[in-house]
């Protein structure tokens, strides 16, 4: 398998989950390193099982039926784009379609198994076979690879430097495609070239260089400008499976646990606890990546608890926890720096901080550390105290992650007694039977039997390829027929659409124009109904008022401040009268106004008050009141006729009470409106 370092994912699709569904599939996948698991994903997305492998970039992906998680062989060439390049998938089974059982390989290479495989067992089973070289690699590329040199943009339809770009362009394509072939030949590496020759250079070329594409991209990298692109990618090839080289069974090392502490930036650093407290190893680096802080971490062991040294747990340090399913631990306050220098007093003999990054990651692991060790020494006490043969490190790991004690111990006593499962496909030794002249006949008949059938099976399998070539031959002919059929269909399906197209549009034009010609309509009737009551202004026969809403301070302060200002001798309509008192009424009286018209009741104290000002309230049947939209008018004869029984009911009232001022002015009033017209 080349580096023993190297991680191993296997993968297995959950029951009731298909690729070819309209469903997201879901998978079941284990991460493995020298044959001890290190992380187990029970539910997840074909997505995520990518983006793990991208995390983790193995050595081999693994699987019992690749057609689990691509639906055909052409999808597999852009499954296979979106893995690392260094990372192989093998189908540990064999070759499709003669691929052997799981199960019985698992047996036969003396793997744990018991009944029917979960899809985290099957996971697995793939992981550790391929470990000892069982399966095929799935090779979907040669070992060559395509350099295409293409223009950058398209040029606009005309203008006076269009040639200028055009050749400009063409220049530097032709420059970038003889640079790579010098880089090529300095590598001496062998190559083909296609180009497409332009003015003043090449419109676009293709070169096949005879070098697999890891070999490539270290001398020529994929750019993107404004005159050119450089694509670089591997030439497919069909789908081969090539068989794994056989390995000796891996030895099964204990797995190591600790708690993770790092602190992210520019410059990130981790810290590797162990769960007695020791400092396994920390270290700080510029520019890691989130994968790389994985693979560095568990090419040591097994994180179980992800440490920050801030109360609000930084984004990286989510995503991590999120990747290798553990959880997170965060101080209940910002660490304070006299505290993490405190640490860093008591872990100097242990280990040298180098900077304030690892003295961050070693406070969160400490940190991290402190808050479980109640727990794990309860954990030594008790199996301290029983006496119970398991692998303490493991037991505490199994607590920490959320199981209850009781169970991790009855899981790993379960472990560490579970039986291999036997084969049953025991052979059996038989005794040899004597050749007598009988039994020698018999089966010389039996020879004679299977020739025979064998002579007709071997015609009907020639009858059977000259079927398949010609079937062969009439697929060519449909499917030259078909294109043909296609490119005289394209143009006519091309009409369809548009006409189908401006159909549409047409009838949303119709029925725009429908809803324009009804709201004309509506536009000449209230034009004519204003023209006529203009009319009737400009004769004298009718009187324009200001209609105010509500008969209230608020509404009257919005009328006076989006419509216009209340002015002395205006004629106001209240469509609701009811909302105003006194307060209301004498802000009318301030502003002078000739008359109130209304359509609702009045309150009685509003009426008196506006009364004693000589200002009459008048229904609105009385003026016989118009409408039209927000605009109201009133006939002048009705009102002027209101206006003279008004003040002189108004005068009669006053005599009868002796009110001598209030007769006199409304006798000022009857002469100012007789003035006024």
């Amino acid at each position: 398998m080349g580096d023993d370092r190297e991680f191993i994912m296997g993968f297995d699709i959950l029951p009731s989950h298909s690729i070819r569904s309209q469903k997201p599939a879901k998978y079941a996948c284990v991460v493995m390193l020298d044959g001890v698991v290190l992380n187990e994903y029970s539910n997840i997305s074909r997505n995520a099982l990518i983006r793990r492998v991208n995390e983790f970039e193995p050595k081999w992906l693994c699987t019992d039926n690749i057609f689990e998680i691509v639906p055909d062989s052409k999808s597999l060439f852009s499954f296979v784009d979106r893995l690392p390049h260094e990372t192989r998938i093998v189908q540990v089974t064999g070759v499709p379609p003669k691929q052997v059982p799981l199960k019985r390989l698992a047996r036969k290479y003396k793997l744990k198994v018991q009944g029917k495989p979960t899809p985290l067992e099957s996971a697995r089973l793939a992981a550790e076979l391929a470990a000892l070289g069982v399966g095929y690699t799935i090779e979907c590329f040669s070992g060559q690879t395509e350099i295409k040199v293409v223009r950058g943009r398209k040029l606009g339809r005309g203008g006076q430097s269009v040639n200028r770009y055009r050749r400009k362009m063409h220049s530097r394509i032709q420059q970038m495609t003889r640079h790579i072939e010098s880089t090529l030949k300095g590598a001496e590496i062998e190559y083909d070239v296609a180009v497409r020759e332009a003015d003043f250079g090449y419109s676009r070329s293709r070169i096949v260089a005879y070098a697999p594409l890891p070999a490539i991209r270290g001398l020529v990298e994929p750019s993107r400008g404004r005159d050119f692109r450089v694509i670089v990618s591997p030439v497919r090839k069909r789908t081969e499976f090539l068989p794994l080289e056989p390995k000796p069974s891996p030895i099964h090392s204990r797995a190591k646990y600790f708690i993770l502490g790092i602190d992210p930036g520019t410059t990130a650093a981790i810290c590797l606890l162990t769960l007695y407290g020791k400092i396994h190893k920390i270290t700080s680096k510029k520019h890691l990546t989130r994968a790389d802080i994985i693979r560095m971490v568990y090419q040591e062991g097994i994180p179980i608890l992800v440490a920050s040294d801030v109360q609000k747990a930084p984004s990286l340090l989510k995503k991590i926890a999120s990747t290798i399913n553990t959880d997170i631990y965060t101080p209940h306050r910002d660490i304070p720096v006299s505290e993490k220098q405190q640490i860093a007093r008591e872990y100097a003999e242990e280990t040298r901080v180098r900077n304030a990054h690892e003295r961050d990651a070693l406070t969160a692991a400490v940190y991290a550390y402190r808050s479980i060790l109640s727990k794990l020494n309860q954990i030594d006490r008790k199996v301290r105290e029983e006496q119970i043969a398991v692998d303490r490190t493991h037991l505490k790991a199994l607590v920490v992650k959320g199981t209850s004690i009781d169970d991790a111990i009855s899981q790993l006593i379960e472990q560490a007694a579970e039986p291999v499962e036997e084969s049953s496909e025991t052979i059996v030794e038989e005794e040899p039977v004597a050749l007598t002249p009988e039994r020698f006949d018999s089966l010389k008949e039996q020879y004679s039997l299977l020739k025979s059938e064998n002579e007709t099976l071997k015609e009907k399998l020639e009858d059977s390829k000259r079927l398949v070539e010609f079937l062969r031959f009439r697929e060519s002919e449909l499917s030259r027929s078909l294109e043909i059929v296609q490119k005289e269909n394209y143009w006519k399906i091309k009409l369809d659409r548009e006409l189908v197209k401006q159909k549409d549009q047409l009838r949303k034009s119709k029925k725009e124009n429908k809803r324009l010609r009804k709201r004309l309509g509506k536009l000449k009737k209230r034009l004519s109904q204003l023209r006529g009551v203009r009319r009737l202004e400009m004769r004298g026969d009718m009187i324009a008022v200001k209609s105010i809403p509500h008969f209230t301070r608020e509404s009257i302060e919005e009328f006076t401040r989006k419509v216009s200002p209340l002015k002395s001798g205006d004629i106001i309509l209240f469509e609701d009268a009811s909302g105003g008192g006194p307060q209301t009424a004498r802000i009318l009286i301030e502003n002078e106004i000739r008359a109130v018209i209304v359509d609702t009741p009045i309150s009685h104290l509003s009426r008196e008050e506006l009364i004693r000002a000589i200002i009459p309230v008048i229904d609105a049947d009385c003026v016989e009141l118009r409408r039209i939209d927000e605009f109201a008018f009133i006939n002048r004869s009705k009102f002027e006729q209101q206006m003279k029984d008004f003040v002189d009911e108004t005068k009669e009232r006053a005599r009868q009470k002796g009110e001598e001022a209030l007769i006199e002015l409304v006798e000022r009033y009857r002469r100012d409106g007789i003035d006024s017209r």
